[in-house]
């Protein structure tokens, strides 16, 4: 990352990385922190790993992953800005659902199933307390970023004081969000997700307020390394976890190989030949004396089941690359109840 502009450490006089935007740096000489907010912020550090470790084991999965013709072709040692707040989150929220539900009507062959809707009101609160992951930068990323923050909060309590000579050959990234912002950006994300999640058990929702008390803020300092490869004439990009003794690869570009391809395909033509003799065995119930939804699920089963493996066989077999994560990408964990 380019310096915008570059300003001297107060302490040793190396110089920092504190653009117009930036609000928080680290010094990576002397670990003197510099804020335009003034004292009191204390980053913590996630110790990163050694070097040399770190570039044997992306060569080693790079040729396991990608074959033996993959290429190296950059390598970038970060120290990135995370934020992480502890919040106690509580959500009111007032609705209704939909349900649809059926009655028999008549007996015989003269019976039939009719439907009829249900309306069940939805309201309740959710109460916990949550730790929210928020990426320093404003304008910038980095590959596997949501990736990281799920890494980030499995273990932002191992932090310790930044120590200098861990940083030697690191870049460390400055803050550009301030305390104040990093703690909005939090409750902003867990408004959002008590919102959907209340949205996904409601038809129509009238009312849903959430109410935020911060329990702590922290700022850690999280070493991942952006690597750029190269296998068959195509580039490729990685996010590998920098943390000692938990190194990783968070995120990753991998080809898509022959024999994978392959496989993907065989796959869909299994499920397509599969069909073919659940349609024979399924014919007799047709014009039985089966309820006639049973009746249309027997029919159309075969056919959407033929449809989804064409369609798995024929996006997989072309398919140029896949993605390979470590983790779920999540930027919130709960820690409990509220209570």
């Amino acid at each position: 990352m380019s310096l915008e502009a570059a300003h001297l450490c107060a302490n040793c006089g190396a110089p920092i990385d504190l653009s117009p935007d930036a609000v928080i740096a680290v010094c990576a000489y002397c670990g003197h922190v510099t804020s335009q907010e003034g004292p009191g912020v204390a980053p913590i550090l996630l110790r990163p790993e050694k070097e040399s470790t770190i570039r044997a084991f992306i060569e080693r999965y790079a040729r396991r992953k990608a074959g033996h013709n993959a290429v190296i072709r950059d390598l970038k040692f970060l120290v990135v800005p995370m934020w992480v707040a502890e919040l106690r989150a509580r959500t009111r929220y007032n609705g209704y659902r939909v349900e649809t539900r059926t009655m028999r009507v008549g007996s015989g062959r003269r019976s039939s199933v009719q439907t009829y809707k249900v309306y069940v009101p939805v309201r309740g609160t959710i109460d916990e307390r949550v730790a929210v992951a928020a990426y320093g930068r404003k304008f910038e990323t980095i590959f596997g970023l949501n990736v990281v923050k799920s890494s980030l909060l499995m273990r932002y309590d191992a932090g310790s004081e930044v120590d200098v000579a861990a940083l030697r050959g690191w870049e460390v990234i400055s803050s550009e969000l301030s305390e104040r912002e990093a703690l909005e950006a939090a409750r902003t994300t867990i408004s959002d997700e008590h919102r959907r999640r209340v949205e996904s058990m409601t038809t129509k929702l009238f009312d849903c307020y959430t109410e935020t008390e911060p329990i702590s803020l922290k700022l850690v300092l999280y070493p991942v390394v952006e690597v750029r490869y190269e296998s068959g004439g195509k580039s490729y990009r990685m996010c590998v976890d920098g943390v000692e003794g938990a190194t990783r690869v968070l995120k990753a570009e991998l080809p898509m190989t022959f024999l994978r391809r392959l496989s993907r395909a065989a796959a869909g033509i299994a499920l397509i030949l599969a069909s073919a003799v659940a349609a024979i065995y399924l014919q007799p119930l047709i014009g039985s004396d089966l309820d006639w939804e049973l009746q249309l699920i027997v029919i159309a089963t075969p056919t959407v089941t033929a449809a989804i493996g064409g369609l798995f066989g024929a996006t997989r077999a072309t398919a140029i690359q896949r993605v390979e994560r470590a983790l779920e990408e999540v930027d919130f964990r709960v820690l409990g109840g509220g209570a």
